[in-house]
């Protein structure tokens, strides 16, 4: 209890001092599942009991408590977590697991390469891993052509997405042509870094997607910031969901196949429409070999094949 009483001192701001003391009841419970969760009020009459014999100790009325425990579990930075409403809270020790292995991602970022010859071999889910699901997904939101243009150079250095999904409407002898373009990566570990690339496409995109694997059990973890740049950049964010174990195998870099019933797309933030300068536009789309309009439908390849 020293210790608690020193950190709690030390941390004046509410949200910090919620976190502490959350965790101390939580820890000191055993709640380690969602089915052992605990309500807000639960974990707050517990730390009543403790400060009847510890007056020293902060005391939080309930409302506030239940506030700032709220956001606590919504933050990345905690292993606090809550499966949805009334769902209650406990300590989410597979997000500590993941948390551990993202640091240590980002510590690998250098040797990427020599992962990724390992990754053929053992089995690790790539990049290229992710474009078929993807693909299935650009047919849903009624793309007629789809194509994986990501080994095409022809673009530059930012002007390649991994996917991109074409729309063809004519009225009254005019065609237009909606593009919609997917920059996909196996996590969003550097996400501050490879949401640009998705941003450069809205350069010739009408909606431009920033794609990756995350634990569909830890949705709300997801960084707040990322959503604010897709909302500030105009793009769209899709997470592709898989369960929490699955996940941990991903970021452990252990043998893992999508398979239909182990996943979900979910359209985190929808793509807004951006119309593009037609010189943009029409000079991505020579890049990928269409010149004419009938090279539109012999594109890649539509959903009846």
């Amino acid at each position: 209890m020293q210790e608690i009483e020193k950190q709690l001192l030390i941390e004046l701001d509410r949200t910090s001092q919620v976190k502490i003391i959350s965790e101390h009841i939580l820890e000191d419970k055993k709640v380690h599942t969602a089915e052992k969760a605990m309500s807000g009020k639960a974990i707050h009459e517990e730390w009543e009991k403790i400060v009847v014999e510890n007056p020293e100790l902060p005391n939080v009325p309930l409302n506030t408590f239940n506030i700032y425990i709220s956001k606590v579990a919504n933050s990345p930075d905690s292993n606090i977590n809550c499966e949805g409403r009334k769902k209650g809270y406990y300590i989410d020790k597979v997000y500590e697991k993941i948390e551990e292995k993202t640091e240590e991602n980002k510590k690998e970022a250098e040797e990427a390469k020599a992962e990724i010859t390992e990754s053929k071999e053992k089995g690790y889910i790539l990049e290229k891993d992710l474009y078929p699901i993807l693909e299935d997904w650009l047919f849903q939101v009624d793309n007629e052509r789809v194509k994986d243009v990501s080994s095409s150079r022809k673009q530059g250095k930012w002007g390649n997405p991994d996917l991109v999904g074409i729309k063809v409407d004519n009225l009254f002898g005019a065609t237009e042509v909606e593009l919609t373009s997917i920059e996909a990566k196996v996590t969003n570990d550097n996400w501050q870094q490879w949401i640009f690339e998705a941003v450069a496409h809205t350069i010739f995109a009408n909606r431009s997607y920033f794609a990756f694997i995350y634990s569909e059990n830890h949705i709300n973890k997801v960084e707040p910031e990322l959503k604010h740049y897709a909302e500030i950049y105009k793009i769209g964010v899709l997470i592709i969901a898989v369960d929490e174990e699955d996940y941990l195998k991903i970021k452990e870099k252990k043998a893992f196949s999508f398979a239909e019933d182990n996943y979900r797309i979910l359209e985190y933030t929808p793509a807004p429409f951006n119309n593009p300068h037609i010189k943009f536009k029409k000079k991505f789309l020579k890049g990928l070999g269409i010149d004419e309009q009938k090279d539109l439908y012999t594109f890649g390849k539509g959903l009846d094949k």
